[in-house]
């Protein structure tokens, strides 16, 4: 759903002749028989029923998709079929691979928004030039069956992708090239060496390109770490999950309390002394100083998963403790203090021998004096992060918390409100995007079956839980991270909170600019019919049925029980929406390849029982055998290469013509221009950041976060 006609001025409602209001209307009339709900796939979580017209894909989306795939194409022929004896290679079709290549060079020298049809032409040969790889792959007699199969499940994409377009790849049909009837045979890692073989013509992910310090231990890679470790809680691939530990009078709502933390895990000041080298810290002055935090997944506590094609697969609830060091000293960045971590337990609930506290100097009694198993609990904590980051974090709190909010401003104001037109460009594509991974991603069987180890049963239900316990004015980032008690007063240095902080003060300054144009103050906005609408839907349970928008008004009315009468409220709702969009989005779904890709690091699924007390482990490539065979680790990396790799436009820019500007009013151009100089300063500030930390942050980069959730 590209720009609107430069002729659609915006207007209120109330501001329109009769006979406009009646046509205005007669078109939203129109609009909620194309956009309606469903509620039956999730309960408690409405969705929009299908994907309505004009929210499809389009040619140009299609177009951003095929330069990320074509890299992928090339690197499963590298890794995947690289691992045959050196006498096939002969036999591999490099013409058919440099057939692709020359289709895909014809359809980016010749693309053009003029000639689409000419392009949609193009698009078909390159297509079909790339289903021609498997098909090539037949005659090779003595490829192993796996790798056979691999290749006719790749073929069964391309014809996918023949017919739907390259976003075929984002379906489960890829999965087919690892079924088979009865056992599977994994392709198993013998150490990590091989994952990272995994990245032959792909660029190494951040996690493998951190540039070595001074100050870094040189006998480990710089994620064994355990900064890297604590750095990731604050500038990692899921910073929604830490959370300060307090005493029980001072917690703030998502705090943690001390009390409640140690009847789950007994810490003691001896381990915390130990760990930090300071004999008089104990636990209680560690939360007073507000320097003790915790990411807590007790969300996987009753979390079960599935058996992948014969093999079983576990899962981890694992308590993580840390402290805020001021001088954590060796091993730490050469700064005002880091995250340091202090001990891991990987179940809810401590037992001695079964789910023991694991520490960085075994000074817990875990039987852990090489320290492998504390190297095993912390990517056992990354695998219950991405868990939590995939089904919640990023599936839920912004995919399919945004779902809604398009069908109701769909369903509620005109093409003519201005508020529908500011929104546009920020709802491109995300119900397409949606639909696509509610039929294929999160099913049996597919993506997220596949790669996120737990049964598709437990993944819905923590989107449902999580839905249900969001509350809209909580989740506004000027208050969720002193709700969390990770605010700047209490924790010095949060990379992704003090960049996103700059891209929310930057959106909220563009729409109270744009929306000060059509609304001169209260008594307008409370005016404004569509709106009123609009904000009915959202918080009506047989709609919408979003909680916590405390800044409304009851009216008494069964029919319409709140109203909005306030312009500031307005503003922080719809700069609410903008920002889930962008920034919260980006945050999650852009850091996937270069921080989730390496499964010795993180990765979905964990293929051994929990480390116990009586676990042994001689090196640390005996720990392979937690980690994802080497099939399934290739399909994760790739997938997260396509999410992270496609960006169809940038943050507050809405035009690729400056003569032809989205907006058709003047005024709102003037306020897109302020964005654009806000967000051009946000991006200056960033990087200047970014020189100074241990590794740069770069998912809140203006330039590098779309103005949708698009992919």
């Amino acid at each position: 759903m590209d720009a609107l006609p430069s002729t659609t001025m915006p207007s209120l409602p109330q501001n329109d002749s009769p006979t406009a209001q009646s046509q205005r209307q007669f078109q939203l009339s129109l609009a909620r028989t194309n956009y309606n709900y469903m509620q039956s796939y999730l309960e408690h979580v409405p969705l929009s029923a299908g994907v309505p017209k004009g929210e499809e894909f389009s040619l140009a989306y299609t177009a951003k998709v095929l330069p990320v795939f074509l890299r992928l194409a090339a690197n499963f022929k590298y890794v995947v079929l690289g691992i045959l004896a050196e006498e096939l290679e002969d036999d591999l079709p490099t013409e058919a691979i440099r057939d692709v290549e020359k289709a895909w060079d014809k359809l980016e020298d010749n693309l053009s928004i003029f000639h689409l049809e000419r392009d949609l032409e193009n698009l078909k040969g390159l297509l079909g030039s790339l289903s021609k790889v498997p098909r090539a792959l037949e005659g090779l007699v003595r490829i192993p069956a796996d790798l056979q199969r691999m290749a006719t499940g790749l073929n069964q994409v391309f014809e996918e992708m023949l017919r739907d377009g390259p976003t075929a790849l984002l379906r489960s049909t890829l999965f087919s090239m690892l079924d088979r009837d009865g056992r599977r045979d994994y392709l198993q890692a013998t150490g990590v060496a091989d994952y990272t073989k995994l990245f032959e013509l792909l660029p190494k992910p951040q996690t493998l390109e951190v540039t070595r310090q001074p100050w870094m231990k040189s006998k480990a890679e710089p994620y064994e770490q355990d900064w890297y470790f604590g750095y990731l809680q604050t500038a990692g691939f899921n910073t929604t999950i830490l959370t300060g530990v307090r005493l029980d009078k001072d917690a703030p709502a998502y705090a943690t309390r001390l009390s409640a933390l140690l009847k789950k895990m007994p810490l003691t000041d001896a381990i915390l002394q130990s760990v930090t080298g300071d004999a008089g810290l104990t636990l209680k002055a560690a939360a007073k100083k507000r320097r003790l935090y915790v990411c807590d997944y007790s969300m996987l506590a009753d979390a079960r998963t599935d058996p992948n094609h014969g093999e079983e697969r576990y899962v981890a609830a694992p308590i993580a403790v840390f402290y805020w060091n001021p001088d954590p000293g060796p091993g730490y960045p050469e700064s005002n203090g880091a995250m340091q971590p202090i001990a891991i337990q990987l179940q809810q609930q401590h037992d001695a021998e079964s789910a023991p506290i694991f520490t960085p100097n075994d000074c817990a009694d875990a039987n852990d004096a090489k320290g492998l198993k504390w190297q095993l609990a912390k990517t056992l904590v990354n695998v219950a992060c991405a868990m939590q980051h995939e089904n919640v974090a990023h599936l839920g709190a912004c995919h399919l918390t945004l779902d809604p909010m398009i069908v109701a401003a769909h369903r509620q104001l005109s093409d003519q409100h201005p508020l529908l037109q500011l929104l546009i460009p920020h709802f491109r594509f995300t119900l397409n995007i949606n639909d696509n991974a509610m039929h294929s991603l999160v099913i049996p069987g597919g993506v997220v079956a596949n790669t996120v180890g737990l049964k598709v049963e437990s993944s819905l239900a923590m989107v449902a839980e999580a839905r249900q316990a969001w509350r809209w004015d909580e989740q506004s980032p000027d208050r969720l991270f002193d709700a969390r008690g990770v605010d700047a007063g209490s924790l010095p240095d949060f990379a992704f909170r003090d960049d996103t902080l700059l891209l929310w003060a930057a959106i909220k300054r563009y729409v109270t600019a744009y929306l000060g144009i059509y609304y001169a103050d209260d008594t307008a906005v409370a005016g404004d019919s569509e709106l009123q609408g609009f904000i009915s839907e959202l918080v009506s349970p047989r709609f919408a049925d979003f909680k916590g928008l405390n800044g409304l008004k009851p009216t008494g009315d069964p029919q319409q029980p709140f109203m909005i009468d306030s312009l500031d409220y307005l503003i922080q709702i719809v700069s609410h929406i903008i920002y889930i969009a962008g920034p919260l989005h980006a945050s999650v779904n852009y850091a996937q390849y270069p921080l989730m890709s390496f499964s010795p690091s993180v990765s979905g699924c964990i293929y051994n029982p929990l480390p116990a007390r009586r676990t042994v482990i001689t090196s640390k490539d005996k720990a392979v055998g937690w980690y994802p065979p080497l099939d399934i680790a290739l399909y994760t990396l790739s997938f997260e290469y396509l999410l992270s790799g496609v960006q169809y436009d940038t943050l507050g820019q809405y035009s690729d013509d400056p003569r032809e500007p989205y907006f058709a009013d003047q005024r709102a151009q003037e306020a897109v221009s302020g964005f654009q100089h806000a967000l051009a300063l946000a991006e200056i500030e960033i990087c200047g950041r970014n020189k100074t930390r241990p590794m740069p942050y770069l998912f809140q980069l203006p330039s590098m976060i779309p103005n949708s959730t698009s992919i």
